[in-house]
């Protein structure tokens, strides 16, 4: 049992510049990895016409999922770790999938801090085994 996928999603609106946005999207993968993951980019018609760009980050490879999810909680603040730990219920679903938001804001700038609003980057990590075997698991790496 473990992860068995880690897909980050952002947008870049007609307003911001999509390399600082794939920037903000990449900081939340080890160094060593950035020039190995290729973002995928969509582009879509907002409501007044105005592009609006997806860009993914899909990786499915066991042994890099969980690095990149233990990397993540390394970079959290411990006020966002202790956050993140009390709202866990209401973030993983039936089946042990995991939901984030991270400031696209501070990320861009390097740092790593869970976001509630809109302009974020999603992340959703896939576990193997169900939701209880997940919260055990989420809440292990989380009190490291």
């Amino acid at each position: 049992m473990g992860v068995l996928s880690i897909h980050l999603r952002t947008y870049a609106h007609a307003t911001e510049s999509r390399e600082k946005v794939v920037k903000a999207l990449m900081e939340l993968l080890p160094e060593d990895l950035r020039s190995s993951v290729s973002p995928s980019i969509e582009v879509y018609e907002g409501y007044y016409g105005n592009p609006i760009e997806v860009i993914t980050v899909d990786v499915n490879d066991p042994r890099l999922t969980t690095r990149i999810l233990e990397y993540i909680v390394s970079r959290l603040s411990d006020m966002d770790r202790r956050r993140l730990l009390a709202t866990l219920e209401d973030r993983v679903d039936r089946n042990g999938d995991l939901y984030l938001r991270f400031n696209k804001q501070e990320a861009f700038r390097g740092s790593i801090a869970l976001e509630e609003g809109d302009d974020v980057v999603r992340v959703h990590v896939r576990f193997s085994g169900g939701r209880r075997e997940a919260l055990k698991y989420y809440g292990s790496i989380l009190s490291k």
